[in-house]
């Protein structure tokens, strides 16, 4: 379940005591107890004030503190100490520090020490949450408090148990990386990107890297079973490879931008362990796209000849080949009328069109990058500017939301240029889907408020012509959803349009609250809230991707 929970300050437990910086607290911390700390925080999620310490006495101290606190300020849900966010912060700390404490003066100091270094971030992050200018509304308020929560936080993972996400992430990360090299091999002019790209990985062939790259994956799958947060390699290329992965040079970055592309930390010369898993897989394809513009920058003749690498990658590679492969693949079938190829685009054509029976689906494909400093702002104004400039109007160009609306008018009026056969007197119910390409994305709130925008300018925009019987909402849908959905997607024509349904439902519908005492209701609201500002990717769908599915994709490094 998505959960938004108070996290615990400094001042909270320690309202007479002087507050110092991070750094303070972690010199008085040995160095192997920070080190270890880093994949402990990753393996044991659930590590909170109320069994944080080894020491009884010390915990049970801690413990009454807090619970005091909670009495006093009447705080009904248990406050936490350690989220994702905070766990990663303490890490870049603990990186970027040169000189540690060799020696440990006492286990109670390490683990008092850090639990004040913890607070401290906690501090931190909740003072950088700006609050001024909610929306005045109720449950518009409700809305942009989770987005302000929830958002900086949504490239790690969206639930507390994050199993299945991280499962999802592996079996897409690997099928994405396989279009990756696809598409560099389709195109001679690519040849130098990919070769620069393998030795940025202390890598010389694709087959190397996929092996290595394979072997790490199924080390993290087997970290998340039995909790052990450090790995041995022996095997000298399978070390260089790794190496490639870890620096002794952290920064701290509001974006924990050097982290993500250093993922690795090594314990002893043999023995490293992870800074956060995701990180660790994003590194394969989500970080790719920085390492390729920075060796895509130094060819002069493939800036020449495709202009700049945002443009060409987004364009070439999201839209055109992965995006397209994609879909097509899903939506195989004779019978689905597609819009037709042109070697040239029109304007204000479709991203992708799909007609089946009576129902239209009408995709705009958006690759978005988001700022590190909106990302770590926490500030709502901020985060509905990004939303609505990327999706919705640039300016006075009409993108995402926009372009699907003016599509939508033409079918209404029908005028439609790429299906002839809607501009008859039929009725067609027509499905609205913004895929992004990054799923910071499906953060709880953002397709409930872009979808908020799109009805609001649909009716403005349609006049008579807006039924909502037959122009549906907006989905929002990340391509990981996408790619991991496609065999359960492929097996009926109708699960792709039940889902929509079942997810639109939920996200349009607004529940009332009957509750005979207040921990009951406060507990029914949030998981309502919850319910209708989740993403289509938390909704739950009868298919899992079958072991064997699942297996066959490690066969590289699978010994019999």
């Amino acid at each position: 379940m998505i959960t938004i929970a108070q996290r615990l300050q400094f001042e909270d437990v320690f309202p007479d005591e002087k507050k110092e910086d991070v750094v303070y607290y972690i010199k008085k911390v040995s160095k192997e107890t920070l080190l270890r700390t880093i994949g402990f925080c990753n393996t044991n999620p659930t590590t909170n004030f109320d069994n944080f310490f080894t020491n009884p006495t010390l915990q049970d101290n801690i413990f009454e503190k807090v619970i005091r606190y909670s009495k006093k300020n009447n705080i009904k849900e248990k406050p936490i100490l350690i989220s994702k966010y905070a766990s990663l912060k303490l890490s870049e700390h603990i990186l970027a520090q040169k000189d540690l404490l060799e020696e440990p003066i006492s286990i109670d100091e390490d683990e008092l020490n850090l639990f004040k270094a913890f607070l401290v971030i906690n501090t931190e992050l909740n003072n950088n949450q700006k609050f001024d200018n909610l929306n005045s509304d109720n449950f518009e308020k409700l809305v942009d408090l989770t987005l302000t929560f929830k958002f900086p936080e949504s490239d790690l993972a969206l639930f507390s148990n994050d199993d299945l996400e991280f499962l999802k992430l592996i079996y897409t990360t690997i099928y994405k990386v396989d279009e990756l090299f696809k598409f560099l091999n389709s195109n001679d002019d690519f040849v130098e990107l990919k070769v620069e790209f393998l030795k940025s990985f202390n890598t010389d062939s694709e087959e190397e890297f996929i092996k290595h790259m394979k072997f790490l994956f199924g080390k993290l799958l087997e970290s998340k079973i039995t909790k052990n947060y450090t790995f041995e390699v022996d095997d000298g290329s399978a070390l260089n490879f790794l190496k490639s992965m870890s620096s002794e040079n952290i920064k701290i970055d509001e974006d924990f931008t050097i982290l993500k592309n250093n993922p690795i930390y090594f314990l002893e010369d043999n023995l490293f362990s992870i800074v956060n898993y995701f990180f660790a897989v994003d590194k394969f394809y989500r970080s790719t796209k920085f390492k390729l513009k920075e060796i895509y920058e130094s060819k002069e003749s493939l800036k020449k000849k495709y202009g700049n690498f945002f443009g060409f990658f987004n364009k070439n590679f999201s839209e055109d080949f992965l995006m397209k492969n994609l879909l097509d693949d899903i939506f195989h079938k004779k019978y689905f009328v597609k819009k037709p190829d042109t070697e040239k685009e029109l304007d204000g054509e479709p991203d992708y069109y799909i007609r089946y029976d009576k129902n239209i689906f009408l995709f705009e494909n958006k690759d978005v990058l988001v700022s590190k400093s909106l990302k770590s702002s926490g500030n709502i104004d901020d985060i509905h500017s990004l939303l609505e400039s990327k999706f919705v109007k640039d300016g006075k160009k009409s993108v995402g939301i926009g372009q699907i609306i003016n599509s939508i008018q033409e079918i209404q009026d029908k005028k439609f240029r790429f299906d002839e056969g809607v501009n008859s007197d039929k009725k067609f119910t027509i499905y609205p889907i913004l895929l992004i390409q990054d799923r910071i994305f499906q953060s709880p709130g953002v397709n409930y408020r872009l979808n908020d925008w799109y009805r609001s300018m649909a009716k403005e925009k349609l006049g008579t012509n807006y039924d909502k019987n037959y122009i549906k909402g907006l989905t929002v849908i990340d391509i990981d959803t996408l790619i991991f959905w496609a065999p359960y997607l492929k097996q009926k024509d109708r699960h792709f349009k039940e889902i929509l349904i079942d997810h639109l439902k939920r996200m349009e519908t607004h529940k009332k609250i009957n509750a005979s005492t207040e921990q009951e209701a406060f507990y029914r609201t949030n998981k309502n809230l919850m319910e209708q500002l989740g993403s289509i990717s938390s909704r739950k769908i009868p298919f899992r991707i079958p072991t064997e599915d699942f297996v066959q994709m490690f066969k590289e490094v699978i010994v019999d």
